[in-house]
């Protein structure tokens, strides 16, 4: 069975420390855990072996107040705000890393979700989400404290304008972006008609879990702060203060990009 829930920290380094933390418990609860949450604040989100000079304009952010964060997990850099939906689907690591076969669930819930809405999404690269040839999500995964953790977004509706100043062109880009700029490349919901409200969209979210997973339990967020303290790491007492700054460098970060 998989614990189901949609909790969101107040900030972006949170919810990242959070899903850590969650990575850190499995090893001692075995748990399957699946955690639908919200961007806060603007924030860059970099993958685990990205250098910021390379892909953020650091000046801009420092300008603007936009955080500017490491993920523990690989892949390209993302702007994070409150209208961006992520997932972060914690399970026990496989004997054997498949990227494919790891990305697949997170691929599947998210274009669940659209199908609901009626927007047919299909893979596009490594682990993006394309609606026609527009990149709505993006996904990433790493293997850590003999966990996988898979993470994802869902671009609800996007700040175009903020992606342009605060993110650099990626050094890396899948064939179907086709050198585009973020405004070209990317769409949302709300551009494609999608109007609904944030409980909605979870609602439809968890709908989504059921069909894919199956059997799930609605948790809260209480029951995983429970299950992460039992593992004795003292992991979910430093995720509420993780810096808001580079955070949490890995070494088995692979794969994908979140936007």
């Amino acid at each position: 069975m998989m614990e189901v829930m949609c909790w969101s920290a107040p900030t972006v380094a949170e919810n990242l420390a959070i899903d850590d933390a969650a990575s850190r418990s499995v090893w001692a609860t075995g748990l399957r855990r699946l955690r639908f949450w919200w961007g806060g604040p603007p924030a860059v989100v970099m993958g685990s072996s990205e250098r910021p000079q390379q892909v953020v304009d650091v000046e801009a952010c420092a300008r603007l107040g936009v955080d500017v964060l490491k993920r523990s997990t690989g892949g390209g850099s993302v702007l994070q705000t409150s209208d961006v939906l992520n997932y972060s689907l914690v399970t026990p690591a496989p004997a054997r890393l498949d990227l494919k076969a790891g990305f697949r669930p997170g691929i599947d819930l998210i274009c669940a979700i659209l199908e609901a809405f009626g927007v047919a999404g299909k893979r596009e690269g490594i682990s993006d989400i394309a609606v026609e040839d527009r990149k709505i999500s993006g996904n990433a995964q790493a293997r850590r404290w003999k966990a996988l953790l898979v993470h994802g977004t869902l671009l609800v509706d996007f700040d175009h304008d903020l992606a342009e100043t605060v993110l650099k062109h990626p050094p890396r880009e899948p064939a179907y972006r086709r050198e585009r700029n973020h405004r070209d490349f990317l769409v949302t919901l709300r551009s494609l008609g999608v109007n609904a409200d944030r409980a909605a969209i979870e609602h439809i979210a968890l709908d989504a879990a059921r069909q894919i997973f199956g059997l799930v339990k609605e948790s809260d967020h209480e029951t995983l702060r429970m299950h992460v303290d039992s593992c004795g790491c003292g992991a979910w007492a430093s995720a509420p203060s993780a810096s808001p700054t580079i955070i949490g460098r890995v070494r088995e970060g692979v794969g994908g990009s979140l936007a």
